[in-house]
C-alpha cells in the first residue's frame, strides 16, 4: 500500500466523520435552550406514544 492509497483511507475517514458529527455539534449551537428542550421533550413523546402502540399490537397478538 503507497502514501497515496493511505492519504485516500484517510480522507475518506475523516469525511465520514465530519459528515456524522458537524451537523449533531451545529445543532446543538443552532438550537437554543427552550427550542432544545422542546424538541427532546417532541421526541419523547413520539417514542412513548410508540411503545404504547407497540404494547397494544402486543395484547392484540398481532
Amino acid at each position: 500500500m503507497d502514501r497515496r492509497e493511505v492519504a485516500v483511507q484517510w480522507v475518506l475517514l475523516v469525511s465520514i466523520l465530519v459528515a456524522v458529527f458537524l451537523p449533531i455539534v451545529f445543532s446543538a449551537f443552532i438550537l437554543s435552550g427552550k427550542q432544545w428542550r422542546s424538541a427532546q421533550e417532541r421526541a419523547r413523546a413520539r417514542r412513548l406514544a410508540e411503545c404504547r402502540l407497540n404494547g397494544r399490537l402486543l395484547r392484540l397478538n398481532i
